[in-house]
């Protein structure tokens, strides 16, 4: 992978690991979160629903899972890179009250100076892979 794309890749491992600790109780501190999402992000959920930034900050904070809450991620790779985007495909796995769910996501991320790990979310979309 390029620099690009394991940046992107690293702020996909990481984001998934702070949603954990956010919805668990075990942090508050949104301004991540807040850093790390583009100005004109939205989303796709795996039911259909289109949301603006705006509605995923507000959905994260009332967001709540028992301690025993889990996501991994797998699979990360680059589908396509230019010098100021990237767009990866990963699956998600969130192990919740004994049962798990899995997505596919495709998100595309813009570089970013003022970001963490230098990339920003732009785009995301999730499907439900049924096992």
């Amino acid at each position: 992978m390029t620099p690009l794309s394991t940046s992107a890749a690293r702020e996909v491992v990481e984001l998934h690991a702070l949603f954990v600790e956010l919805f668990t109780g075990r942090s508050r501190d949104f301004s991540r979160c807040d850093a790390v999402f583009a100005s004109q992000f939205e989303m796709v959920t795996p039911d259909g629903q289109r949301l603006t930034r705006a509605k995923i900050l507000e959905g994260l904070k009332r967001a709540q899972a028992k301690a025993d809450f889990r996501i991994t991620i797998q699979d990360i790779r680059p589908i396509r890179e230019d010098g100021e985007s990237v767009l990866l495909q990963y699956i998600e796995e969130q192990y919740r009250d004994g049962e798990t769910t899995r997505r596919l996501s495709i998100a595309l991320f813009e570089t970013a100076s003022r970001a963490p790990l230098g990339v920003v979310w732009r785009y995301l979309q999730e499907t439900w892979i049924d096992e």
